[in-house]
């Protein structure tokens, strides 16, 4: 899986746990690895790498999707991401964004998180 194919994917309305998941088999099948031979955490750096560029890239491309805010939020929940997080809070307007706000902002450097704009009066 590459990350056009991961962004169609989103798009189409995969999650990013899914796209996770395929990207992570995509590269135990390139290299012919056994199921006996594969730890939980083969590939996760890669996996990581290649989620957090997807993130990106959808925070700057996708803005205002629908799918793609909802694919993100339900990543942020599973991720500490900064990538996710950023994409997420600096690109889209939703309800409950303020409590997502205070969340990040408890997790990343005040210096991230500047840009993203409270959104307590709108919710």
């Amino acid at each position: 899986m590459d990350q056009k194919l991961a962004i169609e994917d989103i798009l189409l309305g995969a999650s990013m746990r899914q796209v996770a998941i395929a990207y992570r088999e995509s590269r135990l099948e390139a290299l012919q690895c056994r199921p006996e031979d594969v730890a939980s955490t083969t590939f996760a750096t890669e996996t990581e790498s290649f989620m957090k560029n997807v993130a990106r890239h959808l925070g700057e491309k996708h803005r205002g999707n629908g799918r793609v805010q909802h694919a993100l939020q339900a990543w942020v929940m599973e991720c500490d991401h900064y990538e996710a997080w950023d994409a997420l809070l600096a690109g889209f307007e939703f309800p409950g964004k303020s409590a997502f706000v205070r969340r990040g902002r408890m997790r990343f450097p005040g210096s991230l998180t500047a840009h993203w704009a409270d959104a307590s009066a709108r919710d």
